[in-house]
């Protein structure tokens, strides 16, 4: 079992839509995948499922004391080959206990060890560089950030490397970082086209470039993947990307 954490310290790039279409892709292609929800915020569980009435994953994390429920118990299906551990706003006071805990970001790695049969788990990170998203980043094996055709975003992608890699020094040095998945783009946009250049010339992969449109966020919305138009075309890419990385890890095992 291979775990992706989808990841960016700055918020409103895209996380979940990635997360959703990515997990949605892969389940249609035959793989196994468990997504959880990280993020207090919860928009892929409320999308998707709905409320997680008491049961989510702050109740296996814990907070100030370890967590009252195994992972197991939280999981709930989604559709055919994709599973949620659903995410909730008691993640936020998970967060702030953490900082007590002894073994503090190695909590969910743990979590994830008592489960089985999924091919692949997609972890949707919250906006905070804190707890939580180290947790994510200390069990990955790989990450992936989603991040828009901006300035300041492209500069918060300079900022999370530099997190990154005090991650793989202190934490979890085999994390691979898979590449960034630049969203909202338009290609009649001088300063998109002038982003993309600057991220071509960067050493993080580019994954896939999603045009700009209303779709994707009134898809995730009502907890649907984007399946016509180009940018299904171009969340097919990435699928197929990472479908690629994971028979490859398989095959060298």
């Amino acid at each position: 079992m291979k775990v992706i954490a989808i990841a960016n310290q700055k918020g409103g790039v895209g996380k979940t839509t990635v997360t959703l279409n990515l997990a949605t892709g892969l389940a249609n292609l035959g793989h196994r995948v468990l997504m959880i929800d990280l993020d207090s915020q919860a928009s892929l569980t409320l999308s998707t499922v709905g409320e997680s009435s008491g049961k989510c994953i702050a109740e296996v994390i814990g907070a100030t004391h370890p967590g009252t429920l195994t992972l197991k118990q939280v999981i709930r299906p989604v559709s055919e080959g994709l599973d949620l551990a659903p995410g909730g706003t008691t993640l936020a006071i998970s967060e702030i206990g953490l900082i007590t805990r002894l073994s503090r970001e190695t909590i969910l790695k743990k979590a994830l060890s008592d489960i089985n049969g999924y091919d692949l788990v997609l972890i949707d990170c919250g906006p905070t560089m804190g707890l939580l998203i180290e947790n994510a980043l200390c069990a990955a094996d790989g990450v992936i950030i989603p991040t828009l055709p901006t300035g300041l975003d492209l500069r918060g992608v300079h900022i999370f490397q530099e997190s990154l890699a005090d991650v793989r020094t202190e934490l979890n040095p085999d994390l691979e970082i898979l590449g960034i998945v630049i969203n909202q783009f338009d290609w009649r946009f001088i300063l998109h086209n002038t982003i993309l250049k600057e991220f071509q010339t960067s050493s993080i992969p580019i994954l896939a470039v999603i045009g700009r449109s209303v779709l994707a966020a009134s898809t995730v919305g009502d907890g649907q993947a984007i399946t016509k138009g180009k940018l299904a075309d171009q969340f097919a890419d990435l699928t197929s990307s990472i479908s690629d990385w994971l028979n490859n890890s398989s095959a060298r095992r």
